[in-house]
Parts: C-alpha cells; sequence; structure tokens
C-alpha cells in the first residue's frame, strides 16, 4: 500500500498540493494499471460473440416454449456448444474478481491524505482531532474520523492554519495540507441541506453531477461492451433497474463521503467509458450477419439430425424433448420426417418379426426329430429281436 501512497503524494507535490488534480491524475493511473484486466474481457467478449450466431439458431429452435425439460434441454445445448468451442463463460469474472480488491486498496488510499500524502502517525492524527474539538467547539460532538477517512479532518487543519499543531509530533511550520477548498467552496466537507456557510451549498451539485454522469456512463459501457444474448424482457427489466438504483446508491455515498469522493468517482467513471471506447476501437466486437445465422441454423439442425435421433447403431429413436415440435412451424417438418422414419422402421421390424420362426415352433421341430431317431433305434431293436428268435428253436437250442 506504501508505493501506491507514495505515488499520490508525488502526485500532489507536482500539482502544487491540489488535491483534485492529483486524484485525477491518479484516476489516471489507476485505469491504466486495470487495462490488462480490460483486455482480458474484451477477449472473452470477443469469444462470446463469435458464438453468438449459434446460440441463438440454439434459443431460437426452442423459441415460445417455456416447460422446464424444454429450458433444461437449451440450457444443455448451450453448454455443449461453449464445451466444444473450448469458452468458459465464467472466465470473464475472474478479471472483475481481481479488480475489486485493488480498486478498494487504492480507494482507502485516496480517503486517508494524512496519511498516505502527508505521512503523519496514527497518534499524530488522533491529537490533531483533539485540537480541532478545542478550537472549534461546534465540532466536539461530531464524529471526526481520525482513521481510514481523514479528508474532513484534514480540511479543518486547513480552516484553523497548520501554526495551531505545532506542537503535535510530525507537523512543521513549513507543511503544507493538500487544497481542497475552491472560491470558498470546501470541497472535503459532506453535501448537505443545512450547512453552516451558505457557499457549502454549491456542494450539492456534487451528488447531481455524480448521478448524471453514473446514468450515462453506464449507458455508454452498455453501448460500448458485449451483451450477451439473453431473453429480452428480462434484461431489459434489469438494465432499467440498474441504470436507476446504481446512480442512486452513488448519490447516497456522496452524501455521507466528503464532496472530493464524488469528484473522483466521476473521474473514475469518465475515464472508464474512455477506456472501454479505447478497447472496442482496437479490439472489435465481430458482429454477425445473416448468412452467419443461416449458417449456424444448418450446422445446429444437422448436429441435431445425428445426435439426438440417430443412435450409433444406426437405429431411429423416439425422444421425450421433441415430443411437441409438430406444433411449431420451425420444427414441424422435421418432426414429421422423423415420424415417418420411425413409422417404416417399425413397420420394418414388424415384418422382420413376422417371417422369423417363432420359439415355439422351433422346439416343436426339434422335438419330432428326436422322436424320429427314438421310433427308428426301437423298430431296430425289435428286428433284431425276432431274427435272435428264428434261430432258436422250441427246446431253446439254436438249430
Amino acid at each position: 500500500m506504501m508505493p501506491v501512497a507514495y505515488i499520490l503524494k508525488f502526485f500532489n507535490k507536482i500539482v502544487g498540493n491540489h488535491y483534485i488534480l492529483a486524484l485525477l491524475i491518479f484516476a489516471v493511473l489507476v485505469e491504466l494499471v486495470l487495462i490488462p484486466f480490460g483486455i482480458k474481457q474484451q477477449k472473452n467478449s470477443i469469444k462470446q460473440a463469435a458464438l453468438r450466431p449459434k446460440e441463438k439458431a440454439i434459443r431460437d429452435k426452442y423459441a415460445g416454449r417455456d416447460d422446464q425439460p424444454t429450458k433444461q434441454k437449451m440450457q444443455e445445448e448451450i453448454q455443449a456448444l461453449y464445451q466444444k468451442e473450448g469458452y468458459n463463460p465464467m472466465s470473464g469474472c475472474l478479471p472483475m474478481l481481481i479488480q475489486f480488491p485493488v480498486i478498494i486498496l487504492l480507494y482507502n488510499i485516496v480517503i486517508n491524505p494524512l496519511k498516505y500524502v502527508c505521512g503523519l502517525s496514527e497518534e499524530a492524527i488522533n491529537a490533531a482531532a483533539e485540537v480541532v474539538k478545542v478550537l472549534r467547539p461546534e465540532l466536539a460532538e461530531k464524529a471526526l474520523s481520525t482513521s481510514g477517512n481523514t479528508i474532513n479532518l484534514m480540511s479543518y487543519i486547513s480552516e484553523i492554519g497548520i501554526d495551531k499543531f505545532l506542537d503535535i509530533p510530525g507537523f512543521t511550520a513549513d507543511m503544507v495540507m493538500p487544497k481542497l477548498s475552491y472560491f470558498g467552496v470546501n470541497l472535503g466537507l459532506n453535501p448537505s441541506f443545512t450547512p453552516t456557510d451558505k457557499l457549502q451549498y454549491w456542494l450539492l451539485l456534487v451528488p447531481v453531477l455524480t448521478f448524471v454522469v453514473y446514468f450515462f456512463s453506464q449507458k455508454l459501457n452498455r453501448k460500448l461492451s458485449y451483451q450477451p444474448a439473453v431473453d429480452d424482457a428480462q434484461m431489459g427489466c434489469s438494465n432499467k433497474m440498474m441504470d436507476i438504483m446504481m446512480p442512486l446508491f452513488s448519490v447516497y455515498i456522496t452524501f455521507i463521503t466528503p464532496a472530493a469522493i464524488g469528484i473522483y468517482w466521476m473521474f473514475k467513471s469518465i475515464l472508464g467509458v474512455l477506456k472501454q471506447w479505447i478497447l472496442k476501437k482496437a479490439m472489435p466486437i465481430p458482429e454477425f450477419s445473416e448468412e452467419d445465422y443461416k449458417a449456424a441454423v444448418k450446422e445446429i439442425n444437422a448436429r441435431q439430425d445425428k445426435s439426438t435421433t440417430v443412435k450409433k447403431s444406426g437405429k431411429v429413436v423416439r425422444s421425450l424433448h421433441h415430443i411437441d415440435d409438430e406444433d411449431y412451424e420451425d420444427t414441424r417438418e422435421k418432426a414429421l420426417k422423423h415420424k415417418e422414419a420411425l413409422a417404416a422402421q417399425e413397420a420394418e421390424e414388424a415384418a422382420a418379426k413376422a417371417e422369423a420362426p417363432t420359439l415355439s415352433s422351433l422346439f416343436g421341430k426339434s422335438a419330432v426329430k428326436k422322436d424320429d431317431k427314438k421310433d427308428k433305434k426301437s423298430k431296430k431293436d425289435k428286428e433284431t429281436t425276432e431274427e435272435s428268435a428264428d434261430e432258436v428253436g422250441p427246446e431253446g437250442k439254436r438249430q
């Protein structure tokens, strides 16, 4: 964290202690650091967009059917398509997950300038807060942050004057607080409807501008980014909710933090749109044509005929997933052909079964053959006995 703090401190120094300008330069640096993650996401979007014709062909094949088995079958085919093409839908989430802790780390540096820009210790910051409460009794009951967010405290120290804090270790006569006041408006204070100074009413512009910037930056980013193929009604409802809820949440944040933080997030939003525009120009998202869609439909249908209607043995089989295909125009012709093929196959099997010898007939024929052999043996034994009787006389002697 400290190396990044030194960078912010350096920016503050080169712009003459104008903290707002330092934040602007710092925001530019943050976006530059996050560019590799943006490139990773853009590559993921390009790969997903390349699969959109096939994905749309699968979704259109099941359009109008809301039963759970059909939806499950559609998702299975889409996942099989992703797996075959080597695309992982979750790969786009990893850059976002990595960016989040980085942004939180940088934000903690931005809102704590007394520690990271001025280099004051926790003890010096706590002591300065006590001096402010003594010299400004109206702030005695106000919760002055001495860790985490010290922009408020820094603005009060600048108003009172650094000479009142020279007894605190770390404060020096030539020490200069980062500047947050412009034309009498202190950007280190929170926007309020009941400010102590009428000039501070101007701070109410910060939440308004934050809402406007956040609202339009979301819409622009959506146009510059790839939007996956989902249900249009569901997507429209989700986008409308995000377009309103997120800007409103940003307004809430600007009321509970110093105005300088709201200005910093406006910088971030504008730079984010600019970065996305550059990525789109450098790495354009492919757009598929009607020919691409027709080719995808042909490939999906051919794959379906091969994988879902014919077994490896070459036999046509029934499928519960396509039981209602005859009810829809886009699948009726194929369903009727499959039905005819199935009927022809069953007729051939029935004919073959009728021509084949039955099990009982096989057993009956075997039994007859066995009896014929037994009769022949008995007849032969009888003849042998008669011959022996002729050779022996009445008295039992051989003649």
